[in-house]
């Protein structure tokens, strides 16, 4: 049931206590993904080569799933599962420097506020 029918069937239920509406009068009915960013690739890939916090030129499923927590990813962990699935072309379970541009070309197709 959406957020705002359910309010209103508790409104017009029968209890014997009015449901006062108004606190929720001003909440977004959508929250985007992610707070409006101006990166371009480069920057986006700079993002992802800082949370490489081991240096062994590759991203693991953990480095991954930090990246996405800062790109703001509702789901994080559903997020780094498709991302190797698109990106992980040796499939070694990480994302290398050379695989890097896939990765790239992934998370901007997915509207990660990239300009």
């Amino acid at each position: 049931m959406p957020l705002v029918t359910y309010f209103d069937h508790i409104a017009n239920s029968s209890s014997s206590k009015p449901f006062n509406l108004s606190p929720f009068s001003n909440m977004p009915l959508y929250v985007p993904k992610s707070i409006n960013l101006s990166l371009n690739e480069e920057q986006l890939k700079a993002v992802f080569r800082k949370h490489d916090v081991n240096g062994d030129g590759c991203l693991s499923k953990d480095e991954l799933m930090k990246v996405f927590r800062e790109l703001g990813s509702r789901n994080p962990s559903w997020r780094v599962r498709r991302s190797l699935h698109h990106a992980d072309g040796n499939g070694d379970g990480t994302i290398s420097l050379d695989e890097l541009d896939e990765l790239v070309k992934y998370v901007v197709k997915q509207g990660y506020g990239i300009n």
